[in-house]
């Protein structure tokens, strides 16, 4: 994931969407990350760190979406809700064991859909889905309109 082309895109959208706006938390440093993780007893994947380096947190409203900050994540069972789509679909991270590409699975808990295998293929893909076209990643059918 390359976080300038994110924000490129991210404007791009501000620009032709009627509506759509989206506003960033502050930058973290990597210091920012050792006490989440030793209050947790967990070891954020790097990827994930990419993203909270350049914000803490993400807002976008027309559709709505949100990434969690970092100190409000919420660790229960094995998962941390660290987003939410449309103002109620939470999204979650399975921490409990790594994948096959070293990170965190991003599933809906409610269904246990798996969303994405990693946190580049949700940046580099499928948030684009939702912002753009407004398809509901969240669920097994998400393509079909």
């Amino acid at each position: 994931m390359q976080i300038d082309h994110f924000l490129e895109r991210l404007d791009k959208i501000r620009l032709v969407q009627n509506g759509f706006d989206y506003k960033l938390g502050r930058a973290l440093q990597l210091d920012d990350f050792v006490d989440i993780e030793k209050k947790y007893g967990i070891e954020i994947p790097n990827k994930i760190k990419d993203f909270y380096l350049v914000a803490n947190g993400l807002k976008t409203l027309n559709p709505d979406f949100k990434l969690i900050e970092l100190n409000s994540w919420i660790v229960k069972g094995g998962l941390i809700h660290f987003a939410t789509f449309d103002n109620l679909i939470e999204i979650y991270f399975v921490i409990s064991k790594l994948n096959d590409a070293k990170e965190w699975t991003i599933i809906n808990k409610d269904n246990n859909y798996v969303i994405a295998k990693t946190i580049t293929n949700l940046w580099s893909d499928k948030i684009w889905h939702w912002l753009e076209q407004k398809y509901e990643i969240w669920e097994d059918n998400w393509w079909v309109s």
